[in-house]
């Protein structure tokens, strides 16, 4: 793996996608199983239904929409699913910051 790794960190251009390509080009030497669905939620390949038993949530870039991620956040990180909203964590955080003169 770290192999392969050095070889693809050579090419500028394959960092952009170097969680993608590691994987993908490491395969035929190294088994890589996929964890289950719900270890890892995306708006972008998984249903709404789904994200009840997420247990963790990927802020990923929706190609349909090419949403921001702080919007995304606020959007997504919202609900009944949830003890608090992201905007709710979010004035949490600047409270804090400002009581601490951050």
């Amino acid at each position: 793996l770290r192999m392969v790794y050095d070889q693809l960190s050579r090419d500028p251009a394959s960092l952009s996608n170097l969680d993608q390509d590691l994987p993908n080009y490491a395969q035929p030497q190294i088994p890589i199983f996929s964890l289950p669905q719900d270890w890892l939620w995306c708006e972008s390949w998984c249903s709404d239904s789904s994200k009840a038993t997420a247990k963790t949530i990927d802020l990923c870039n929706h190609p349909a929409t090419k949403e921001n991620k702080l919007t995304m956040a606020k959007r997504i990180i919202n609900g009944s699913l949830f003890e608090e909203s992201w905007v709710e964590l979010d004035e949490e955080v600047k409270a804090a910051e400002m009581m601490g003169g951050g």
